[in-house]
């Protein structure tokens, strides 16, 4: 991609807590002013190619890259998709506040009506969130923790990146193919969420959707398949993210019902995280704004708490300068040494393509070594709804590196792209795609093992127990390479995906938390039987398997927590799923180290594991 042009910035006054209904010179004449100190602003990044002068947004990040990458929030402006800017106030003051407060933000131009129909402006701010991902090792993002907010028109278009996947065909044409476009959590103030139900509020009686569609190419000239699937409702389910939404019951542009039936589907389809703040107080379509003394820290507290890490401390820049005379050069030197060891991290191989679909990509993280160095294999998790490559822990990864031990990250395709065993088979592919560089890559194969948590943790399983896949007779080459492995860490993996026999040993669950279509699609019951079989640990797994190393976080015997937030991912991750892989092992001979709170075990960690596993004597 060309170089991008970054306009030079200067800081000026520390910005307050204003109320964005206020005006100002910087709304007048659309510049950036009042950067708050300690915060890098970089103006209208393009975030693709093209000629269209909407495809810009601007970053705000703390000028101190911090030790850990941050989490990110995407604003989108409103305006009826016909009107608005990224530098509305809005949009732009809360940017630079959040990124004072430690956060990396954007906001986000995208073509209005005037210029493109509708799909455009939910293909444009999905780019948006791809090129943010793509760049989050540039600007120190947390790929796994984006959030975003947006207000009416935008409000539509951050509940579509929560909850669109790239299955429903609107990523568009834009570049960064191979990132996603969903984010974590999303604030959204006058929501339009449903295009096949009026737009007006019902108790004026008047079928007012003239904010949806007054330009030419609105939803209104749309048909309905098309209105459907623009409409975030439809993507409800129980792996929504955290949403908080805002709406008061006047609005005469946006209904409340509109808001209204939206948080009942998304309640209704299990979705744990839903806030509603329902005014009554007359404040209409600006209710965001008009009640900003309340709605601004509830979207402070919502962001900070889904997406900001236990324990992480984001202070603003200004609060983490140190400007007393006790510590500073041994602080600012121990700094200076973990930023240095950060930029080792830098993938080998960056987005390497093993398969067809976008996110068949992979990173490789070569060893120092003048010899073929072993390999470990990161396999993300996500519910095989989400997740990336860019989730891989960076202790271990650094961990595995110094001990001569190379690693690649794959992602594979999700269900909403297609559904289980796809994401395995993407798995495999990836493998034996490694396994055909191992002479360029300075790998050796017969060393390779598998980590991964979650549902990484259940493929990584799949590839530890299964069969030799190789097909030896492939006109393939990669095809013929081994699917073997030496060995396996997991962390909360599920050793069954028969929901029966979850119901059976694991402790409060009563029932699927997940539709069978949904990950399995359209099958028989005897086809879906068959796949079930043939992923599950406990059915595969043969007295000829290489060693496992699996941890859970609770003890047998603890009590299902009462939050139903925590219960649900309590269950799925549950320590009975690796008792029963273990018992099964001991049976067969074949060595199985368990770890959870208070239990002796062999390992304490994923590399002390793969040190022991695939550098033995070493």
């Amino acid at each position: 991609m060309k170089a991008l042009s970054v306009l030079t910035v200067v800081v000026l006054t520390v910005i307050n807590t204003v109320d964005p209904r206020l005006a100002s010179a910087s709304d007048k004449d659309n510049s950036i002013r009042d950067i708050p100190p300690g915060v890098r602003v970089i103006a209208d990044i393009a975030y693709r190619e093209g000629a269209s002068k909407a495809w810009r947004l601007d970053l705000a990040m703390p000028e101190e890259p911090g030790h850990e990458p941050r989490p990110a929030i995407v604003f989108v402006h409103g305006g009826g998709w016909r009107s608005g800017d990224k530098r509305a106030g809005n949009f732009l003051r809360p940017t630079l506040e959040f990124a004072a407060q430690g956060y990396v933000c954007i906001t986000v131009n995208y073509r209005l009506l005037g210029e493109a129909p509708m799909p455009a402006c939910v293909e444009d701010v999905k780019c948006a969130v791809r090129w943010l991902r793509a760049h989050a090792g540039k600007y120190n993002v947390d790929p796994e923790r984006v959030g975003a907010y947006g207000n009416s028109a935008g409000a539509h278009l951050v509940a579509m990146l929560g909850l669109c996947p790239a299955s429903a065909g609107l990523e568009g044409d834009g570049s960064w193919r191979g990132y996603s476009s969903m984010v974590q959590a999303v604030v959204a103030s006058a929501t339009p969420a449903n295009f096949l139900t009026p737009m007006n509020n019902r108790r004026t009686g008047k079928a007012n959707v003239k904010n949806a569609a007054r330009s030419r190419g609105g939803v209104r000239d749309l048909p309905e398949q098309m209105r459907k699937k623009l409409s975030p409702i439809t993507y409800v389910s129980a792996d929504a993210p955290p949403f908080l939404l805002v709406h008061e019951e006047s609005d005469r542009l946006v209904g409340i019902h509109q808001a209204d039936e939206f948080v009942k589907a998304l309640r209704e389809a299990g979705a744990a995280d839903v806030t509603y703040m329902r005014y009554t107080n007359g404040s209409g379509h600006g209710v965001f704004s008009a009640n900003i003394k309340e709605t601004g820290p509830a979207r402070q507290a919502f962001f900070e708490r889904t997406l900001r890490k236990k324990n992480s401390s984001l202070a603003s820049p200004a609060e983490k300068t140190d400007t007393s005379a006790a510590a500073p050069k041994r602080s600012r030197s121990k700094q200076a040494r973990r930023s240095e060891r950060k930029g080792q991290l830098k993938p080998t191989y960056e987005d390497v393509t093993y398969g067809p679909h976008e996110r068949n990509v992979l990173d490789f993280y070569q060893a120092k070594s003048q010899n073929p160095t072993p390999l470990a294999v990161y396999i993300h998790g996500g519910g095989f709804r989400g997740g990336s490559k860019k989730s891989l822990n960076r202790g271990t990864l650094q961990q595995l590196l110094d001990a001569g031990i190379s690693v690649a990250a794959l992602q594979y395709r999700l269900v909403p792209d297609a559904p289980l065993p796809a994401a395995h088979r993407d798995s495999l592919r990836a493998l034996q795609f490694i396994r055909s560089r191992a002479k360029q890559w300075n790998i050796d194969e017969t060393r390779v093992g598998a980590f991964g948590g979650s549902a990484g943790a259940q493929i990584c399983m799949w590839l530890a127990f299964h069969d030799e896949m190789a097909d030896p007779s492939s006109r393939d080459p990669i095809d013929r390479e081994s699917s073997r492995l030496a060995c396996v860490a997991t962390s909360g993996g599920q050793t069954s995906m028969e929901f029966d026999w979850w119901k059976r040993w694991i402790p409060g669950y009563e029932q699927p938390h997940r539709d069978r279509s949904e990950l399995f699609g359209e099958v028989s019951d005897q086809e879906l039987a068959r796949i079930v079989k043939d992923i599950s640990a406990l059915s595969i797994v043969s007295a000829d398997d290489p060693p496992i190393f699996m941890s859970y976080g609770m003890k047998p015997g603890d009590p299902v927590p009462s939050d139903p937030r925590r219960a649900q991912g309590w269950k799925v991750h549950h320590v009975m799923f690796g008792i029963k892989l273990r018992e099964k092992m001991d049976e067969l001979g074949v060595a199985a180290d368990l770890k959870y709170p208070g239990a002796h075990t062999t390992y304490d960690s994923v590399p002390a594991f793969f040190i022991a596993q695939l550098k033995p004597g070493e």
